[in-house]
């Protein structure tokens, strides 16, 4: 079957920064997903899997290790489309990653963990960086930029490590379907960062309110506002 190409889709999509920390994305979730309505049948099946996944992804706060490995071993099934695969696969491995070394800053063992790293994360555990630096040059520095309670400064360098990584994804074909993977995952990083960003601003905001306020600081609360 010969391979699909949308031009009118990937045209209509704006450019993506060449960095990921930008005040906002440069398309609207809305605008988006109304783009990606040209899509066919079969190619509209693979977007749906990825957007399950960052759903799903976003929820790692309620999920047990367990879950997760089932989670994995279940898509191992379900993916047929390689890119797809490759890009889920990084996400997870970056996630038995960081795991690793909250765990073993915290004198835990290794995490249980899932995807190609676990084995070798457990062997060299007590290695710096696993003995994977070379292939993760961030692992180093986040792990420092955590123990100095630099969490957001961590953030970002891990962010921007996978925005270029996902970027060399990118197809020799501009138009081909793997384009539109890879712009999905990379506006999916900078729409994650720029709400990670928020929340922390928000989180430093009210953390310097209630240390000048003290114990005043509830005459001056009110009710959240949603944000739409």
């Amino acid at each position: 079957m010969a391979l699909r190409t949308y031009y009118d889709l990937i045209a209509s999509l704006p450019g993506l920064p060449p960095r990921h920390d930008v005040e906002r994305p440069p398309i609207s979730e809305v605008r988006l997903r109304e783009r990606l309505q040209l899509l066919d049948m079969d190619d509209a099946a693979v977007v749906r899997q990825w957007m399950d996944f960052v759903h799903w992804d976003r929820q790692s706060l309620d999920h047990t290790d367990d879950d997760v490995a089932r989670a994995y071993h279940r898509l191992q099934q379900e993916i047929t489309n390689p890119t797809l695969w490759t890009l889920i696969e990084r996400r997870l491995d970056t996630r038995t990653l960081v795991a690793a070394l909250r765990r073993r800053r915290a004198g835990l063992s290794p995490p249980k963990g899932v995807g190609q790293w676990v084995e070798k994360i457990r062997r060299n555990y007590h290695h710096p960086e696993f003995q994977l630096q070379g292939r993760y040059p961030w692992i180093g520095r986040f792990d420092q930029l955590i123990g100095q309670g630099q969490a957001l400064a961590a953030e970002r360098m891990m962010f921007e490590y996978s925005y270029q990584q996902v970027g060399e994804l990118q197809p020799a074909d501009p138009f081909a379907f793997e384009a539109v993977l890879v712009y999905l995952s990379r506006w999916e990083l900078i729409e994650r960062w720029t709400s990670l960003d928020a929340v922390a601003g928000q989180q430093r905001f009210e953390t310097m309110i209630k240390e000048t306020l003290g114990e005043y600081t509830q005459l001056f609360a009110a009710d959240p506002i949603p944000v739409e």
